[in-house]
């Protein structure tokens, strides 16, 4: 039933977000990387570019004069006495190149950087830098220049922020898109995983999505396959072992009925029926793998008064005591199957069999209670152990074969139902059959 993989599909879903998160946060870091390599590229085009202008504006002073350092130290603050800062090369290359291409000779021009005070700013906002002239007859002359602030390569105007904004916008829902392909046929292999270990005769698994989990779709029907062979070979072999079984049993039968002493006859009869009743059940049980059933919507209600009011007719002191008015998809010869060994357990450990139906807003729930002595806490989920009673000695007066609870639960499972074991309160066992619900 597909209530049953709710929580792995909650799971299944937590892996779809972080998936999402993850190439969320790599877009994001790219996203964010290709942003800076811009900014520091349009930072260095800005200040090429206000170089430039800087270079044009002292070639301009050079040439307003006959002689170029003349004409600088003219239009420039003299710097002498300051202290130079760090070589500024692409002012000074700016400079060189702006020098040679107006035609300007006689001076070469290097800059350094300098405190604000060295061009009397009043603020650290411009930029100050010292250039020492070179006379080619000369000594070296520093002169001052201050310089505008460059722009801010991080400022974005309203156009800019909107773009990144549908950018970003865009990175969310492509990421989301993505996880959701990538991650949807995972989930499909896991739900399909869960529901082919309740039942092997589903359809195989779709092979799709990302070559891996193909390789892992087609790796579980491969074994879909090889277990539903074996099922099927291990159950001839017990159907085969079981049908040569009734001949010899047949023959010792019709034996023991020449026994004159009666109690002797009867003990053999007695010993003989249980040897049946083993190899049937043992038989049941291995082919309830391989019994091929629909699941079909079932009224419970009209199930359980069924099964009770042919226990009753059979003589066994069954009684339905409340429904619950539910129907649920299930398998409804398992399930019958399940509740006819849980009632008949009941009867025959506890005297009698108690059944009604309860459901809530997560679950419907089964329960056949008897009014036995109980059972020890540490000992319910042994019961369902393959032939494992309570009582040791396994004597013809305990009654059952000790498959009779591990086949309800097999059946159970089929059914799409969870079965429990639980101490009643007042005294008694209760078998829980749980249908979880949407």
């Amino acid at each position: 039933m597909g209530a049953r993989l709710t929580p792995r599909h909650g799971r299944a879903e937590a892996e779809t977000t972080r998936l999402f998160l993850l190439l969320l946060v790599g877009a994001l870091l790219a996203a964010g990387v290709t942003f800076a390599a811009l900014g520091l590229n349009h930072r260095h085009r800005l200040s090429q570019a206000h170089d430039f202008t800087t270079a044009e504006r002292i070639v301009d002073l050079a040439g307003s004069s006959d002689d170029p350092a003349a004409g600088l130290t003219d239009g420039l603050p003299d710097a002498a006495g300051q202290r130079l800062g760090a070589p500024d090369p692409s002012l000074t290359h700016a400079v060189a190149e702006a020098l040679k291409r107006r035609g300007v000779d006689g001076v070469s021009v290097k800059a350094f950087e300098a405190s604000a005070g060295a061009c009397g700013a009043a603020t650290d906002r411009l930029r100050c830098r010292i250039l020492v002239l070179r006379p080619v007859n000369g000594a070296p002359i520093p002169v001052a220049i201050s310089l505008p602030p460059a722009p801010h390569p991080w400022t974005l105007s309203r156009e800019a922020a909107a773009l990144l904004s549908a950018g970003l916008a865009a990175v969310l829902l492509t990421g989301w898109m993505a996880s959701r392909l990538a991650a949807g046929p995972l989930n499909r292999l896991s739900r399909g995983a869960v529901a082919l270990s309740h039942d092997l005769d589903r359809p195989p698994l779709v092979e799709e999505g990302a070559r891996e989990v193909r390789e892992a779709a087609a790796a579980l029907n491969a074994m879909q396959t090889r277990l539903k062979a074996l099922i099927e070979d291990r159950t001839r072999v017990l159907a085969a072992v079981a049908h040569d079984l009734q001949t010899p049993l047949t023959r010792m039968r019709l034996r023991v009925e020449k026994i004159e002493d009666e109690t002797l006859r009867a003990q053999f009869v007695s010993d003989l029926a249980g040897m049946q009743h083993l190899v049937r059940e043992g038989l049941d049980l291995a082919r309830i793998e391989t019994t091929v059933e629909a699941v079909t919507p079932v009224d419970l209600d009209a199930l359980l008064s069924a099964i009770c009011e042919d226990a009753a007719e059979a003589g066994q002191p069954v009684v339905f005591t409340q429904g619950c008015s539910a129907v649920v998809p299930t398998r409804p010869q398992a399930l019958r199957r399940c509740l006819t060994n849980l009632i008949d357990n009941a009867v025959l450990h506890g005297g009698e069999a108690a059944v009604s139906a309860v459901r809530d807003d997560h679950a419907v729930r089964l329960i056949v209670r008897d009014h036995g002595p109980g059972v020890a806490p540490d000992q319910l989920e042994r019961l369902f152990e393959p032939f494992y009673r309570l009582d040791p000695s396994r004597s013809r007066d305990s009654g059952g074969s000790g498959l009779g609870l591990t086949i309800a639960r097999r059946m159970a499972e089929r059914a799409g139902a969870h079965l429990t074991l639980a101490n009643a309160d007042g005294g008694g066992l209760e078998a829980t059959l749980t249908f979880p619900q949407s």
